[in-house]
Order: structure tokens, then C-alpha cells, then sequence
């Protein structure tokens, strides 16, 4: 079997940015779970796994672009202090969830703080960086009818989530 739409994939990985530190990985742990073609990896490392097998081990580089897009300024803005409530103490490099426009929150990082003001960063932490990835293919299978309807595999230990 090959990797392709609809099939759920285990790998193990190791994520590390253009100076070689390791960002994530999940070597000696649990492998990662995923159901192929359904936008649950970042768009260039799902192309490259395309076809592969059980067993195929591979170096992927990833541009932002088909990663966590480019960084963009526009999404930077400044807000009064007094808006992240009495609880937050903001500090350079902090990260906190913000509730936006519809209802849904998104991590956003403090990039200076101010007097009266914080300047927040909501692009992703990865945005605008190459994605380096070594990753191998540890165990494939056709996806169950409810995983393809639910747009994500469910794992060895079953659902992990409410309907």
C-alpha cells in the first residue's frame, strides 16, 4: 500500500529550522496518526509523503509558502493594556489566546510591551521560515468510513474526541 488519499499514516518525525535545533519531534514516542489529503499536515510535507511506503524515510524541506505561509506585517497590531484584563501581566515573547472576529481564539505573541500599550504578533510561530523535516513511514492502513467523514484519523486508541 501507498501513501495516498484517505489512508491513514504513521510517522515518525523531527521538525528543525534552518540552523538545525529541533523544534518538534516525536522520535521514541508515539507515532503521529494522520489521515492523508485532508489538510491535517502542513500542505508541502503531505505532497512529499505522496506515494511513499512503509518503511520509506525521507529529508523534506518545506518553503513557508506550502508551510505556515509567509510572515506577514499586517498581522501585527497594538492593543491597550487594560484590554488583556487585570489577570495578564504581558511579557516579551508571551504567548496568549485571543478571541477574534466570529467568535473563534487564535495564539497570539507579545512582541513589545509598552506603557500603556502591547504590540501582538498574530502570525503562526513558524510563519515565514523553511520547515526542515526528517521523517520516516512507520504503518499504513485504509481509513474507516467515520475517519473519512470526520476529515482526521482516529488512532490506535480509538475517537479522542466528542461528535
Amino acid at each position: 500500500m501507498k501513501i495516498a488519499k484517505d489512508v491513514v499514516v504513521a510517522i515518525e518525525y523531527v521538525l528543525k529550522d534552518e540552523s538545525g535545533q529541533i523544534l518538534d519531534q516525536n522520535q521514541g514516542a508515539q507515532p503521529l496518526y494522520y489521515l492523508h489529503g485532508h489538510g491535517n499536515l502542513v500542505p508541502g510535507l503531505e505532497k512529499a509523503l505522496l506515494g511513499k511506503v512503509v518503511g520509506d524515510e525521507l529529508e523534506v524541506v518545506v518553503p513557508p509558502e506550502e508551510g505556515y505561509g509567509v510572515y506577514d506585517e499586517s498581522r501585527t497590531f497594538e492593543i491597550p493594556k487594560t484590554e488583556l484584563g487585570p489577570q495578564v501581566v504581558p511579557q516579551k515573547g508571551q504567548i496568549l489566546r485571543m478571541q477574534m472576529p466570529g467568535g473563534a481564539t487564535a495564539p497570539v505573541t507579545i512582541l513589545k510591551v509598552k506603557l500603556r500599550t502591547v504590540v501582538m504578533d498574530g502570525n503562526h510561530r513558524l510563519a515565514g521560515k523553511p520547515l526542515h523535516f526528517s521523517v520516516k513511514v512507520v504503518q499504513l492502513r485504509k481509513a474507516k468510513k467515520d475517519e473519512v467523514a470526520h476529515g482526521h484519523a482516529h488512532g490506535p486508541a480509538g475517537h479522542g474526541h466528542a461528535h
